[in-house]
């Protein structure tokens, strides 16, 4: 059986070309936005799995985030990999993913089980709305405002 080892949520991931080692960077536990939606550009759900034994195993895991209002949307559904070696990574690249409001969000890992999906992992991801920072509201007039830049008068879109 592959077994799920850890997982982590963090901005990048780099795999050393030589060694085939994995770095992952700059984890994150929260973000504090200026407004909403929040859109995190670079994001990424790195995975270690485990299989013990010589005989072949299949993986088939799903990715799903748990909204703050409780609906949850499929990131990553995978096809059944056949795993072959003891350690397995699993790295997935979530680009420019849009958070439209704050409180807990959870990215939640399901592994296929026997017929059944099982969570193997619950990360939490906490979108915290900066003190007096605004939700952008479609359609509205967006005012201006004169700032002086080194100088020169400049125009700035509030």
């Amino acid at each position: 059986m592959v077994k799920h080892i850890w997982s982590v949520l963090c901005e990048r991931i780099s795999i050393d070309q030589e060694t085939k080692l994995a770095s992952y960077l700059t984890c994150i536990e929260g973000i504090v936005a200026v407004e909403l939606p929040a859109v995190i550009n670079n994001l990424a759900f790195g995975s270690r799995w485990y299989k013990d034994g010589e005989s072949e195993e299949t993986l088939r895991f799903r990715l799903m985030l748990l909204s703050p209002d409780g609906t949850e949307e499929i990131l990553i559904d995978s096809r059944s990999q056949n795993i072959n070696s003891d350690n397995h990574r699993t790295n997935i690249i979530l680009n420019a993913m849009d958070f439209k409001q704050s409180g807990n969000y959870t990215f939640r890992l399901y592994q296929r089980l026997d017929k059944k999906w099982v969570v193997v992992n619950e990360i939490p991801l906490n979108i915290t709305l900066k003190p007096e920072a605004k939700t952008k509201t479609p359609n509205k007039e967006k005012k201006t405002k004169k700032v002086t830049l080194k100088g020169r008068k400049k125009r700035a879109i509030s």
